[in-house]
This record gives C-alpha cells, sequence and structure tokens, in this order.
C-alpha cells in the first residue's frame, strides 16, 4: 500500500527551494550552471559515457550532494543526463537537507529520486518514507511509504533554523559534508 499523506508536508519543506536557489536553464530545459565534482579518485569511462568518482564525494550545483561514490552520465553531446550517488547520500540547500542511501538526480528534469531510508530536514522539522521524491522546479515532493511501510512526518510548533539569524555563515561545502556523517 503506498501512502502519499507525506505530499503535503513534503512540499512545505521544500517550499523556496527553486526560488532561492534553482539553477538556471538553456531553452532546451537542461540546467546551465556548472557540476563541481571533488572525489578522491576518478575514472572516466568514454565508451559508457560516464564518469565515476569515489571517496569522500562532493558535487556542487544549486545544492550540494555528498557521498561515498557518485556516477556522472552524460546524455548525447556533452550535457550531464544524470548523477547517481550511493552510500552515505547527502544533501544540503539553503535550509534543507536530506540523508538517504541513494539518490539518482535527473539532471534535464531537475528530480531526484532519494531511497534507502531518505530522511528530510528543515528547521526543526522533518519527513521519512521508503521513497522521496523532490521537483526542485514544481516545489513539490512526494513521499511514499513503501510496502507495509508508512510516512511520518514530524512538524515542529516552534520552527528552529539557527541560519535564519546569519546565513551568510553557511559552512563550506566541503565543510558542510564532513560535518554530519
Amino acid at each position: 500500500m503506498r501512502f502519499r499523506t507525506g505530499l503535503l508536508v513534503a512540499a512545505a519543506l521544500f517550499m523556496q527551494a527553486s526560488v532561492s536557489g534553482a539553477a538556471q536553464k538553456k531553452a532546451d530545459g537542461a540546467p546551465r550552471s556548472p557540476v563541481t565534482v571533488t572525489s578522491d579518485t576518478m575514472e572516466a569511462r568514454s565508451g559508457e559515457g560516464r564518469v565515476v568518482f569515489k571517496g569522500n564525494v562532493v558535487a556542487v550545483e544549486d545544492f550540494t550532494l555528498c557521498s561515498d561514490e557518485l556516477h556522472v552520465t552524460y546524455g548525447d553531446g556533452s550535457d550531464i543526463k544524470s548523477i547517481e550517488a550511493s552510500g552515505n547520500v547527502r544533501i544540503f540547500q539553503d535550509r534543507k537537507s536530506s540523508t538517504s542511501a541513494r539518490a539518482v538526480y535527473d539532471r534535464a528534469e531537475r528530480v531526484i529520486v532519494l531511497t534507502g531510508e531518505p530522511h528530510l530536514r528543515q528547521c526543526s522539522d522533518s519527513v521519512r518514507g521508503e521513497k522521496i521524491t523532490v521537483y526542485l522546479d514544481q516545489e513539490n515532493a512526494l513521499v511514499e511509504g513503501g510496502d507495509g511501510g508508512r510516512v511520518r512526518a514530524v512538524i515542529m510548533p516552534n520552527k528552529d533554523c539557527p541560519e535564519n539569524d546569519a546565513p551568510e555563515k553557511y559552512a563550506s561545502e566541503e565543510a558542510r559534508c564532513k560535518g554530519t556523517r
């Protein structure tokens, strides 16, 4: 049985996400912001149209994605088609963050699918489910409970957002990744 009751809560968690941090798009819909990746190793697999990054991976577009391993797949031409992260996946954007075992980012559609005990947080509110799909440009998210599972949302009456007082004090991208394992 699929549970979609968390949709409104998740949508609320991601409100303003695309307004404040969305990547600019080219005419064909693909983002035009660069993707910057740092890691311990990089392996280019030209025949597969893929680059594999391993070890302390940090990928930055209009959000920061941290993981143990990252596969960048190219579509036709030189544009990135998708990014698949696995192992200790953490994503940060403004005051929102998530953790999961795996994340798949469809760059053209600007959709991120989190699986493997995904957990979203914004300030003191949080939501968990079996699968969380985030539609970056539509300001929506779908949280599914999965087979027999349930969506769990915690909405606090008082929002604890320490960054509200000093948003310019965000740590560097790599510091954010190292600080939340």
